[in-house]
């Protein structure tokens, strides 16, 4: 009367119960009603709750507890559903944890390395130039590359890429580049636009003109009152004279002046030579160079004490044989406005009219030579 279950076999308790005055077994059972089915949504399970009132009272009767209703065994197969959809939910997300934690391991390792071996190249290039890398490491190395590590995005596949191998190279060019600024820097705070000018300034010439014209213009200056003296000229013809030496002299020192500043510029432009050169080795510095700006401040100095020390001596070269004034021009000059008469003793502003007949000049008189009729006179 029972399934193998521990069910009561209903077909065997329809067959108790089922004889009756008929004494057919097929016949209805009155108290018998359909059985209620409900189905998870889920998974499509159903559960069938018999209500018989003739199950329920031999259940009883066995001492059977009163079956499940259906929606109790579908509250029970939904939580036991949802517990294991829960178990497997965690475990997924366990297992995602997990992964991501060993993929997040596995990335830091990865940059790390790939930061440490681009380290060991760049500190390797630096050696390669004869520079030691921890003489930059702070100031130019470390920065550089944690840029290039923080720029790496999470999880990246291949960290590696961040760290070129041309990155060394634009190390060591930007540490170039900055020692290159910093040397034309330094020169530039030594050879400012007037440096070569204050070191042989314009006024050079003017030390050594004077002394120039005193000796070819003094001596004219005194052989014109010589002739003035003696009677060669008058008071108008040594006046147009002297006007003449004024005029030459004045074109004298404005020769003078141009061929100084000739040589001036020829020495500025040795100078500029030596700060040119000084930019050059500015501009072409390598890693391992060393620059030092006074070295060439040095020899711009040097230079300058030596051009002018030697300045007089270029100008009287520059001027070698040259006569700015010749005696001769300067008393046709004189002559050529005091007129034909030559001053004199009877005639002092050397006019004609005031010549006597039988006067003879002192010069003329020394001319002659000495007779017998002259014995004793002296």
């Amino acid at each position: 009367m029972f399934t193998p279950g521990g069910q009561i076999d209903l077909l065997s308790f329809h067959g108790v119960y089922g004889g009756g005055k008929g004494g057919g077994g097929n016949q209805t059972d009155p108290y018998a009603s359909k059985p209620i089915v409900l189905t998870d949504p889920v998974n499509g399970k159903t559960f069938v709750q018999e209500s018989n009132p003739n199950i329920i009272m031999m259940q009883s009767r066995f001492g059977f507890d009163p079956p499940k209703t259906a929606q109790q065994q579908l509250n029970e197969e939904i939580a036991q559903r949802q517990a294991q959809e829960k178990a497997d939910s965690d475990a997924a997300a366990a297992k995602k944890t997990s992964d991501a934690a060993a993929a997040e391991s596995t990335f830091q390792t990865s940059r790390q390395k790939a930061y440490d071996d681009a380290l060991q190249a760049v500190q390797r290039k630096f050696q390669l130039q004869g520079v030691d890398p921890a003489t930059y490491m702070t100031s130019d190395i470390v920065p550089t590359l944690q840029r290039q590590f923080n720029s790496i995005q999470d999880l990246s596949p291949n960290p590696a890429a961040a760290f070129p191998d041309t990155l060394a190279d634009s190390i060591i060019g930007n540490v170039t580049g900055g020692k290159r600024t910093q040397a034309n820097t330094a020169l530039n705070q030594i050879f400012t636009p007037q440096y070569v000018n204050n070191l042989l300034p314009d006024t050079t010439t003017n030390s050594f003109v004077p002394d120039i014209l005193n000796e070819q213009f003094n001596p004219l200056s005194q052989q014109l009152q010589n002739a003035q003296k003696r009677g060669t000229l008058n008071p108008v013809g040594y006046q147009a004279a002297l006007d003449a030496l004024t005029q030459k002299k004045t074109a004298a020192q404005s020769t003078l002046q141009n061929l100084g500043q000739g040589i001036l510029d020829t020495d500025r432009s040795g100078i500029n030579d030596i700060i040119s050169g000084a930019r050059t080795s500015a501009n072409s510095l390598g890693l391992a160079d060393t620059f030092d700006p006074s070295v060439f401040a040095g020899q711009a100095g040097s230079r300058a004490q030596a051009d002018l020390s030697n300045f007089g001596g270029a100008l009287r070269s520059a001027v070698g044989d040259t006569k700015f004034a010749d005696l001769t021009d300067l008393l046709n000059a004189g002559g050529a406005v005091q007129g034909a008469a030559n001053p004199n003793a009877a005639n002092p502003t050397g006019g004609i009219q005031g010549t006597s007949q039988f006067f003879v000049s002192p010069d003329e008189e020394a001319k002659k030579g000495r007779g017998l009729g002259n014995t004793g006179a002296f």
